[in-house]
């Protein structure tokens, strides 16, 4: 059975506290408690009395401690009772801890929706709460998936990038408010991958090494690798961490001229994947000549890191070799022995992330947050204080 839960629906901005709401506050599926939050104002709806719920102590909700955890029973009648832990958070809040997974969860929704709650999703509840800004960052610490990365959405959900629009939007002084807005934008590519990996895609001719490579680079197989150029159709995908930093391997088709027509449907998802990339590594063979598809390719991607692969082998050493080519520093690699691969993913990590804000600095997270201060800060390049403070605005409430 799926938990069937209402999506929300309407405009989240006009949801006042008048409105009671349910949501389900821990990820759906299996687990061993799931916990249900309500949200509604006491002194307007007395919603919590008419749930069927009956405390160990016989007291009801509306006088139950602030803060106190509670045990009861829910449900009764025809249905039977559910072991639950309730806890009055504040004069708007209520929390509910049943067993986890989804029936239990699914069946105290229903009764709260029969009690006059309106069944929501868990962003919009807290965009109500806590404000939009908030909100956003909740949604984007729950989309983390490194320790490092949500240690910095924490700090930010924490109060401190609320903090720092706030001052800006008090502030006055045009030159003062450009140089603070530029300094949050400074941060808003890191900000958007904290939720979004960096996206590295290996490039290179047919049979250059790119799966037995980005196997290396993982540190176990994801690409199948065979010995026939060629082979790769698709784009393969996999994210790892790197330095506590999310980052997605890209292994892509073999880029070759003259291919026949399903090969050169993987290339060009290849072309797609190398234009969205954050980083390109381009493999060349030294052990085999060089080829006017390796010179098309490194003319095609100027600003990508050229990686000498297949080290392990004896260099080629007759007519286009690629001997003068390394003289320009490119890191000599092998898939099959490790050599250089360590030091790789360390130049893969200096480049992507080539600096880290300090602890305490504010950073936008979400392409809403990025696209507001950049239209704020264009409106004080104009000399237009009221367009920027209500982007500002719109960003806070």
């Amino acid at each position: 059975m799926s938990l069937a839960i209402p999506q929300a629906t309407g405009d989240p901005q006009s949801i006042g506290d008048e409105l009671p709401l349910a949501a389900l506050w821990t990820p759906q599926g299996r687990g061993a408690v799931a916990t249900i939050r309500l949200r509604a104002d006491v002194r307007r709806w007395p919603a919590p009395a008419a749930l069927p719920f009956q405390a160990a102590n016989g007291k009801p909700l509306s006088v139950q401690p602030r803060g106190r955890v509670i045990f009861g029973r829910w449900g009764g009648g025809n249905d039977p009772a559910e072991d639950v832990v309730v806890c009055v958070v504040d004069e708007q809040t209520v929390e509910i801890h049943c067993h986890g997974g989804e029936a239990a969860a699914a069946r105290i929704l229903r009764d709260c929706a029969l009690a006059g709650y309106r069944v929501a999703a868990w962003p919009e509840m807290a965009r109500v709460a806590y404000g939009p800004v908030e909100a956003e960052l909740l949604e984007a610490l729950a989309q983390a998936t490194t320790l490092r990365t949500a240690a910095i959405l924490l700090e930010q959900s924490n109060g401190l990038l609320r903090a720092a629009l706030e001052a800006i939007e008090s502030d006055g002084d045009l030159k003062s408010l450009e140089g603070r807005i530029d300094g949050l934008l400074h941060w808003a590519d890191f900000g958007a991958h904290l939720t979004r990996p960096w996206k590295v895609v290996l490039a290179g001719r047919p049979n250059v090494g790119k799966s037995s490579l980005i196997n290396a680079l993982l540190g176990y197989t994801r690409s199948i690798v065979f010995d026939q150029p060629g082979t790769t159709r698709d784009v393969v995908t996999a994210t790892t961490a790197v330095d506590g930093w999310p980052i997605e391997f890209s292994d892509t088709a073999g880029l070759r001229a003259g291919s026949e027509p399903l090969e050169a449907a993987g290339i060009e998802r290849a072309r797609r994947a190398l234009a969205e990339a954050d980083l390109a590594i381009v493999l060349i063979d030294r052990s085999v000549p060089a080829t006017e598809d390796d010179r098309v390719l490194l003319a095609a991607l100027p600003e990508a890191r050229v990686v000498a692969h297949k080290c392990d082998l004896p260099p080629w050493d007759g007519p286009d070799a690629w001997e003068g080519e390394l003289a320009r520093g490119w890191p000599r690699v092998s898939s099959k022995t490790g050599e250089g691969v360590d030091a790789l993913i360390r130049e893969i990590s200096a480049r992507l992330v080539p600096e880290v804000p300090p602890a305490g600095t504010p950073v936008p997270v979400t392409l809403r947050q990025i696209s507001l201060l950049r239209r704020a800060v264009q409106a004080v390049k104009r000399g237009d204080l009221s367009a920027c403070r209500q982007s500002l605005g719109e960003m806070l409430r």
